[in-house]
């Protein structure tokens, strides 16, 4: 509260006491003057911490012949009676703005007593405050893939001595260390695409932290070891095929060497092409940069073996696939669900999969075939039938249950039940109206039996999510 009102308020207290008073008993004698009281101001420690810009500062008064009602401060080097701040107090703790390598701020206090009389030389403080550079440094979620695609995330931690708010701005820099960039102090994250300057070839990242005073922190690199950078690659073509199977083998069926031969077969009868991403050996520990690269296409095809629910890729599946979905990306997606996957939570809720049913060994030779809720659903669509290939049997898949709106597509054969299991469905966008999404729970490549997997994805590519 400011000097005026608060002064004479408390004067006219003062002089209403010394009234009433005055009418209980008579006074005789020579009225002594007022003394005016003395302040005194003083630090928590017996030294000032140069380096700190938040400061608990502490003060006090004396009146010889009185008491002290209250104190005026202000940090004003030649304050106006405006600038002087009452309290009742007797300690503050003030964050005072660092604007320099080094600042000095003068604080001034000073009692009041309680005929209203200031003490007229206040107590003084001088606070020199030096300015420390600020520090940077990197999360885990930064660490970057030997290659990527036109797509980098990075992540950093950063912080100041004398207050995170003085951080003022990060400049960073791709592949040299003399053409800076600046972004505001308060990000702790920064994507680069093709649009930053992240074009094919090996690249370095670097980055560092500037406050107020101009002062920086040490630059930080990303790949960390000076000797090395990461490659990127330029995107190829609409379609992404994801290889998250741990196991190129025959007990495997070779699914690399299959999905790539289908679509070197298929999408070039459509004009596209596409790009080949391994993330058992390239996955990105940002879920953004994931998610992000994966929005560099319109059509991903994404087949892995058994996953469990705390894999980082299906983590990675749970964020990525209903944002691409909201693109207008579709999605074609096989898995083999680990036992015990699903036992706690929903974690299929970004699929068309409701829940999942009973596991079941499906023997070499058996047979896949087309529900009728997909014929009626897509009259002028004729799928084959599928078998699985010799001599693999498939152990382990569990029968999936379809949300209200997906279509179910391939129940198999089961011999032994009345109630076939459902492997394969398809997924409606809501936000669209179109089917994008989908799902096989037996892995496609070891259902080749009657060489007619290929045939099945022309027609999802062709017919339904259309090339």
């Amino acid at each position: 509260m400011k000097l005026g009102f608060i002064k004479y308020f408390l004067i006219g207290i003062a002089i209403a006491a010394l009234v009433f008073m005055s009418c209980a008993e008579d006074i005789t004698g020579q009225k002594n003057q007022n003394n005016p009281p003395e302040t005194t101001v003083f630090v928590q420690a017996d030294t000032l911490n140069l380096t700190q810009s938040v400061q608990t500062i502490y003060w006090d008064g004396k009146d010889a012949d009185g008491f002290i009602i209250g104190f005026y401060y202000t940090w004003a080097n030649n304050p106006a009676p405006d600038d002087w701040i009452w309290t009742t107090a007797r300690k503050n703790t003030f964050a005072l703005q660092i604007t320099g390598a080094d600042t000095s701020y003068r604080f001034q206090v000073k009692a009041v007593d309680n005929n209203g009389a200031e003490d007229p030389t206040p107590a003084m403080q001088v606070f020199p405050i030096k300015n420390s550079p600020p520090s940077i440094s990197w999360t885990t979620l930064s660490t970057i893939p030997d290659t990527t695609f036109t797509v980098a995330s990075f992540v950093w931690s950063a912080s100041d001595v004398d207050g995170d708010t003085t951080i003022s701005i990060f400049e960073y820099s791709l592949d040299d260390t003399t053409n800076w960039r600046s972004i505001s102090g308060i990000k702790r994250q920064l994507i680069l695409n093709a649009d930053s300057g992240l074009t094919a070839g090996n690249h370095a990242f670097y980055i560092r932290a500037v406050d107020v005073a101009d002062a920086r922190s040490p630059i930080i690199r990303m790949p960390e070891d000076p000797s090395k950078f990461w490659y990127v690659r330029e995107p190829r073509g609409r379609y992404l095929l994801i290889d998250d199977f741990a196991d190129e083998s025959n007990s495997s069926s070779y699914p690399d060497a299959f999905y790539k031969s289908l679509l070197d077969s298929l999408l070039p009868l459509y004009g596209q092409d596409y790009s080949y991403w391994n993330i058992e050996e390239q996955f990105p520990t940002s879920v953004v940069q994931f998610t992000q690269t994966l929005k560099l296409f319109d059509r991903i095809i994404w087949y892995t073996d058994f996953i469990q629910q705390s894999d980082p890729h299906f983590i990675g599946a749970q964020v990525a696939i209903p944002q691409c979905r909201n693109d207008s990306i579709k999605i074609i997606y096989t898995v083999k669900f680990n036992q015990g996957f699903g036992a706690q939570g929903n974690p299929l809720e970004f699929t068309p999969v409701d829940s999942l049913g009973a596991s079941f060994r499906v023997n070499p030779n058996s047979l896949y075939y087309v529900d009728s809720d997909f014929q009626n659903t897509f009259p002028g669509i004729q799928l084959p039938e599928l078998r699985s290939s010799n001599p693999f049997v498939l152990l382990g898949l569990y029968g999936l249950r379809p949300k209200t709106g997906s279509v179910p597509m391939y129940h198999f054969d089961e011999p032994n039940s009345n109630d076939d299991p459902l492997f394969i469905m398809i997924g409606k966008n809501d936000n669209t109206n179109e089917y994008d999404f989908v799902m096989a729970g037996t892995p496609l490549n070891q259902l080749d039996g009657n060489n007619n997997v290929a045939e099945l994805f022309r027609i999802i590519i062709e017919d339904i999510f259309q090339p």
